[in-house]
This record gives structure tokens, sequence and C-alpha cells, in this order.
């Protein structure tokens, strides 16, 4: 396999993984495709039901429609701030609980990371330092002897009498 299949195969994964699947851009697009169409469609029946029928007993007609949409609009324009003030009062409960339940909780965790570094500290200086010393003099010590018996054992080797 050369280096630029290598690439291609990496770069194609993403791709694939992409097109399958519903993802919000592609929902996104098609519900905005949707409303375009319903709006197109409203007034093409509208602009033939103009052009078929006496346009003044459809005016009357369209009349009612024109304020029962107004309404619905009206009211969701409501839903909309309403929905946003809670939000709004939600975000500001978010951030008090944040501030009054989580800082302590962090403060509370720092100190316990400074007294534990503090006995780690304490425990290196006190404990593990004066062992570590200990046990490096004894392994020097250790090897002194060995080397010591080892120049006594080659000293005992060469003696000119052949005893050992």
């Amino acid at each position: 396999m050369t280096q630029t299949s290598v690439s291609e195969t990496t770069t194609a994964q993403p791709a694939q993984a992409e097109e399958s699947g519903w993802t919000i851009i592609r929902i996104a697009k098609w519900v905005a495709v949707a409303i375009i169409v319903v709006i197109a469609a409203i007034f093409l029946f509208g602009l033939g039901i103009a052009l078929l029928t006496d346009a003044t007993q459809t005016e009357a007609k369209f009349q009612i429609i024109r304020d029962i949409v107004v309404i619905i609009i009206a009211v969701e324009g409501i839903l909309i701030v309403a929905g946003i003030a809670v939000l709004i009062a939600q975000i500001a409960r978010l951030v008090n609980l944040l501030q009054t339940e989580t800082r302590p909780i962090l403060d509370n965790a720092a100190a316990a990371v400074k007294s534990a570094k503090g006995t780690a500290d304490f425990v290196g200086e006190n404990v593990a330092e004066p062992v570590i010393k200990a046990s490096g003099f004894f392994a020097g010590l250790g090897v002194f002897l060995r080397e010591f018996g080892g120049i006594r054992r080659a000293i005992r080797r060469s003696q000119p009498n052949g005893k050992e």
C-alpha cells in the first residue's frame, strides 16, 4: 500500500460516517426546505382561488384566515418570551449553584491536595530518605566486603607453596 492510498482510506472513513444517519445540519436543511415548500403551496393555492373565483367573496375568507394567523403568531411570541424568561431564570440558578456548591468543594479538594503534599514531603524527608541512605550504605558495604573477600581468595590462590 502506498501513502496516498492510506491517506485516502483515512479521509474516506469520516465522509462515510457523515453521510450515514441523520445529522442536525441535515435535519435543519430538510425542515427549511419543507417550510419553503409549504409557504409556496399556500401562496399558489391562494393565487389559484383568487383567479378562479370572485375576489370579493374570497377576500372575506382570507381576512379571517389572516386574523387567525396573526393571533397564532402573537401567542407564539408570548410563549417565546416566556420561554426566554424561564431560561434566564434557570441560568441564574445554575450560576448561583456553581458559586455556592462547587466553590467550597473545590476549596476542600485544594486543601486535601495541599495536606497530602505536606504528608508526602514529610514521609519523603523523614522516612524514605534515611531508609534510602541506609540501604545505599549497606549495599556499598556489601560490595566492599565481597571485593575484599575476593582479594583474599585471589591472594591465597597465588601463594607459592601450593596451599589454598
